[in-house]
């Protein structure tokens, strides 16, 4: 099944009531989700357009849409934040009840999830976070060169994707202390490393980007009451598990943190309640 996101235009912060844009999405951001997602939405509305950088090239790919959501009223600075949470998470409640033909999951850049109180439920989750670990072109990497490179990479693609599923379904299923020696960790190190090799031997620069998970303990997909109740018990304390060389100032690694907190309610069955990427300042050069 394809991976679709639904992400906003902007960072914004803010508390569940309040809310402000701290900055638009960059280059590199928008070179990661071409790169590692198949269908990219990031809704506008009709108070303020926030263009995306070389917005037109990326529409015409197909692969990014940009539906407006239309507001009505007069909007100050703090709703016009609020206005971009709306519009994401509006697009986001019918993609993911109506289109069972994708896997349809929001996505912020930042460090957590920012949801309106409206549309959030508080949830105990597992938290995972990949530490400086997908490789991304840097930001003058031309938008035909990615696509290029995604089509003839497929195999080394889906093996990641694939590799991190199963890293999910490890964490949800099976914890224990010995989670550093499990399978799915050591496929995810062979993912990556054949994901760096690849990107190396094709891109003259590329920085690395954590992406976070956060995993559902009562969704369908997992087995079992008592096994959500032992993974949160489990991971209440952070556990992190090294999984490659430090590049720049900052280990790849798997940080793994149970929580309670809110969520968007829309995806309370999915395996994955919502993800959150953000980038390193660091570049890897190759040539």
């Amino acid at each position: 099944m394809e991976k679709g996101i639904i992400a906003a235009p902007a960072c914004v912060s803010g508390d569940g009531a309040k809310f402000r844009t701290e900055g638009g999405l960059t280059q590199e951001d928008l070179r990661y989700f071409l790169l590692y997602w198949d269908k990219v939405v990031i809704p506008t509305n009709n108070i303020v357009h926030l263009r995306v950088p070389e917005e037109d090239e990326l529409l015409s790919t197909g692969i990014v849409t940009r539906p407006r959501v239309p507001f009505s009223g007069a909007f100050n600075g703090e709703l016009i934040a609020r206005a971009q949470l709306i519009a994401q998470t509006s697009i986001a409640k019918n993609l993911i009840e109506n289109d069972r033909n994708i896997d349809w999951v929001l996505h912020q850049i930042g460090d957590e999830i920012i949801i309106p109180d409206k549309e959030s439920v508080e949830k105990q989750l597992i938290r995972i976070d990949l530490v400086n670990c997908l490789p991304v072109p840097s930001g003058d990497a031309h938008i035909p060169d990615i696509l290029e490179f995604k089509e003839r990479r497929k195999d080394e693609l889906e093996c990641l994707h694939k590799s991190i599923d199963d890293l999910y379904m490890e964490v949800l299923g099976s914890p224990d202390p010995s989670l550093r020696t499990k399978q799915a960790v050591s496929e995810f190190q062979k993912s990556i490393a054949a994901i760096d090799q690849v990107s190396k031997e094709s891109w003259e620069s590329f920085g690395k980007f954590d992406l976070s998970a956060e995993l559902n303990l009562n969704g369908k997909d997992v087995a079992a009451g008592i096994a959500a109740g032992a993974a949160f018990d489990f991971f209440t304390s952070l556990y992190t598990v090294p999984i490659g060389a430090i590049v720049g100032a900052v280990a790849s690694t798997i940080k793994v943190k149970a929580k309670s907190a809110k969520t968007f309610e829309p995806s309370k069955e999915k395996q994955v309640l919502g993800y959150i990427a953000s980038a390193h300042v660091e570049k890897i050069l190759i040539k």
